[in-house]
């Protein structure tokens, strides 16, 4: 490795790790809401730290495109105010070959940043919203308080009271049953969670079954009255999750989009409409990715070209042009993502921006080597 590679490389990296650091740290505190959400659900500390740990690699992919500018921007406006550019390059070391360990460590971060959003980021998302589904089936008193988490079609859920998950108070439940289209009242003046298991105090439980075709219009109703009850947590708790929850894209890794495009692929005709809009949506998460694998490399050309500056008093209007061009690609990203049932409209939003980037970081740099600002 020459000598000059080894001084670009290490001042690259130094300023990169301390970037990437600092956009971990503030987009983890940017996750608290989450995350204290998370611990509300009565999680021990050590799952807490755990879920915690979960969100770097989540967040990495979107760190790593921003350090990269900002790291190859200070480097080479640093080697331009120092002279030590013009020193290199009078040395008859041309601009490619400066520019080479900063871009072949950038293609490097490409191919990293790739394999962390195909397959670790959608491990630790998966895994993550897997403990918040435990963690609320073992707690149905949290499930209960929020009738919408609980996914109850047709179910009214009142309390009066609800203390850490832990115990609630006047609670009515009125569901609708499914197989005969009548409502189920449960009433409970008391319930408390000991462990595993819910305990019930004064509860009341009202159902009907329809009535015979020989007496139509008299249902017949049931009511039972119990002083004490008790049931596990856990089963009341996937009675209420009893649809469960789906595995978005992201939540799959490469091979596994693949297989499951493949399977949308050999699906029966009867519903084309739904399984064209899941194979866009698959498809659309597959661009996805290739759009954050390339942003280091996009970012980082985009950072060299306008941090290089050959004249004594180097203007603050490239700054400017580079936030301009880097938020447009920020917003063009989570724009992409509202349209991921349509590939083209998808794919336009997630890699236009990056095309822009290249086209103007080749003028810039062409300018530049021909002794032009």
């Amino acid at each position: 490795m020459y000598i000059y590679w080894r001084y670009l490389l290490i001042n690259y990296l130094r300023v990169f790790i301390l970037s990437c650091c600092s956009f971990l740290a503030i987009l983890i505190v940017a996750r608290l809401d989450e995350i204290a959400h998370f611990a509300a659900l009565g999680a021990p500390l050590k799952t807490i730290l755990l879920f915690i740990l979960y969100q770097i690699p989540y967040i990495i992919p979107i760190s790593v495109p921003i350090s990269s500018l900002i790291s190859s921007m200070i480097l080479f406006s640093t080697l331009s105010s120092t002279n030590e550019l013009t020193a290199l390059r009078s040395s008859g070391i041309s601009l490619g070959a400066i520019l080479t360990p900063i871009m072949i460590s950038a293609v490097l971060l490409s191919i990293g940043n790739f394999y962390i959003t195909s397959e670790l980021s959608t491990t630790s998302h998966l895994k993550t919203r897997k403990m918040v589904q435990d963690l609320l089936i073992n707690s149905p008193l949290l499930l209960l308080q929020k009738a919408k988490v609980a996914s109850l079609n047709g179910a009214y859920v009142q309390m009066s009271s609800l203390k850490n998950g832990q115990a609630a108070a006047d609670l009515v439940i009125a569901v609708k049953n499914e197989k005969n289209h009548r409502l189920n009242l449960f009433l409970a003046k008391s319930l408390e969670l000991e462990g595993d298991t819910l305990e019930c105090k004064n509860v009341t439980i009202i159902s009907s079954s329809p009535s015979s075709k020989e007496r139509e219009g008299y249902d017949h109703l049931l009511i039972e009255n119990q002083q004490k009850g008790a049931t596990a947590a856990f089963t009341l708790g996937a009675f209420l999750r009893q649809k469960g929850w789906k595995i978005a894209n992201d939540h799959l890794k490469l091979r596994l989009l693949k297989a499951k495009v493949e399977e949308l692929k050999n699906c029966d005709n009867q519903k084309q409409f739904e399984i064209r809009k899941n194979l866009g949506k698959c498809r659309s998460d597959v661009v996805r990715r290739v759009s954050l694998a390339i942003s280091p490399l996009s970012f980082t050309v985009l950072g060299i070209s306008f941090g290089i500056g050959i004249n004594r008093n180097q203007a603050k209007r490239g700054i400017v042009i580079v936030v301009l061009l880097a938020a447009i690609s920020m917003i063009s990203y989570f724009v992409a993502k509202e349209f991921d049932h349509s590939v083209i409209i998808s794919s336009l939003f997630f890699l236009l921006p990056h095309f822009i980037n290249t086209l103007v970081s080749g003028w810039k740099l062409n300018r530049i080597s021909g002794g032009l600002e």
